[in-house]
């Protein structure tokens, strides 16, 4: 009886934990949802604004060098890069990664919801479904969005530029998170056929 009093008990305080560092998670990404935001604004910006670039259309170059906005590393990364950057551009820049904050925070607050029904041990119910079906939509929303924004906003600041044309924009789409979104549908499915048969056991009680 104590073992199991004991075993209880430590699988309590671990969904306790887990529960505990989701919602830290939780809180840091609202943090940098905040701080984005504010950076965002462009009020107390007062360095250069820059924003990585997805990819190249080809790398012609061996070597550092900036051309227009676009600076180019030695380790075939590039990154859009401005000195002086107008209001509106700084918002520009900075959006994809307001669009990233704000998919982060909603997803680790849904995470944080259903670890609290894991820890009471009744985590098959339809709301969790609900939840994980949301958390697959800002999953697969980063890969069909942020990669795209992110292409566009380069595209529009090269335009014009020395450097226009050496964007890549033949497939801006992330596939990575699109795969993990549809293994958390997956998982949602099996959450929503558990619920059911959770109502349909107490309806024969």
């Amino acid at each position: 009886m104590g073992w199991e009093r004991l075993r209880t008990w430590s699988a309590r305080t671990w969904w306790a934990v887990f529960e505990n560092l989701i919602y830290l998670a939780f809180a840091i990404a609202v943090i940098a949802l905040l701080g984005t935001a504010w950076m965002t604004s462009g009020v107390t910006h007062t360095g250069p604004a820059t924003m990585e670039v997805p990819g190249l259309s080809g790398w012609p170059f061996a070597d550092y060098r900036q051309v227009g906005p676009l600076r180019i590393d030695l380790h075939h990364s590039a990154s859009i890069s401005l000195d002086r950057p107008e209001r509106w551009q700084i918002l520009l820049l900075r959006l994809p990664s307001v669009v990233t904050a704000l998919l982060t925070t909603i997803l680790t607050f849904l995470l944080w919801q259903v670890a609290r029904t894991l820890r009471s041990g009744d985590p098959f119910m339809s709301r969790n479904a609900r939840r994980i079906f949301i958390m697959a939509g800002c999953v697969a929303g980063y890969g069909l969005l942020v990669e795209p924004l992110r292409t566009l906003v380069a595209v529009i600041m090269v335009d014009g530029t020395p450097a226009e044309g050496m964007v890549d924009a033949d497939w801006p789409f992330a596939p990575a998170p699109i795969g993990f979104a549809l293994l958390l549908a997956a998982l949602g499915t099996i959450f929503r056929k558990g619920a059911r048969l959770r109502e349909d056991a107490e309806r024969l009680v």
